[in-house]
């Protein structure tokens, strides 16, 4: 990945930086850039040289979420939910995020319930914009583990400037784990995943299995398989010829694609 993606991917000392890269319109994600997190967590657990991660993005703010900009492409479906880290299945390497200034919507599920550890400076905001927007979610998947009047005034207010939640509470609720001064947000996440990098592989493993089993939400497995079993049927060109078979009353050819 290139300075110019949309996620910056590089390597140093056991440390892969997953770098939000959309400054210009704060990090806002598009398709490019969810597809280019998909695959960075297939790298990240499948090089030996990663022992831990740190998701972060460039400017002053993490990200506003999704880009409402841009149009869905209908032949990639659930594009944004694809690319969340899925720990505990397929990535079992630990995630740190390092997030500052706004920390909108699916953005926040990533920073929050996509990260094991998230490290805030003091001047994050988190909001929840979708419901200005009409976007139709299932919301319990974005609000893990608040308190339910507090899920509720997130989930119903969270738009608002005045009901953004602000780092210090984000912490009292145990939305993320440290808080610190801006300055010093990547070498505090930097120092944690130290840390993370003297802990046995296998321990961690079995650590990241546990937590996440138990807190499974059944609809992303749905969807999970919908998009990797049933959605390519779908769309293949095999549906295409039963369909012009059964027209033209003639003996399908399928060539399993």
């Amino acid at each position: 990945m290139t300075s110019q993606s949309p996620v910056r991917y590089d390597v140093r000392d056991g440390i892969a930086f997953v770098t939000l890269n959309r400054p210009e319109v704060r990090n806002a994600m598009n398709g490019e850039m969810c597809d280019a997190l998909k695959q960075a967590w297939i790298d990240i657990e499948t090089d030996p040289a990663v022992k831990v991660a740190i998701l972060s993005g460039t400017g002053d703010h993490f990200s506003v979420g999704k880009d409402l900009k841009e149009q869905d492409d209908p032949r990639k479906p659930h594009r944004m939910h694809m690319a969340y880290p899925p720990n505990g299945t397929t990535l079992f390497k630990p995630l740190i995020g390092a997030i500052q200034g706004y920390v909108m919507g699916g953005a926040y599920a990533f920073a929050v319930r996509g990260c094991d550890l998230t490290i805030a400076a003091n001047d994050v905001q988190l909001g929840f914009p979708e419901a200005k927007a009409g976007i139709a979610i299932p919301p319990i998947g974005y609000v893990p583990y608040l308190p339910f009047k507090v899920s509720l005034e997130f989930l119903l207010l969270g738009w608002k400037g005045a009901r953004f939640m602000p780092a210090e509470r984000a912490y009292q609720l145990g939305l993320v784990n440290q808080v610190v001064p801006r300055d010093q947000l990547m070498n505090e996440a930097i120092r944690w995943a130290e840390q993370l990098k003297e802990i046995p592989p296998l321990y961690i493993r079995s650590i990241k299995y546990g937590h996440y089993k138990s807190a499974a939400l059944r609809y992303l497995e749905n969807e999970q398989d919908y998009v990797n079993f049933i959605w390519p049927q779908v769309v293949s060109d095999d549906r295409k010829e039963a369909i012009d078979a059964f027209r033209a009353g003639r003996k399908p050819d399928f060539t399993g694609s």
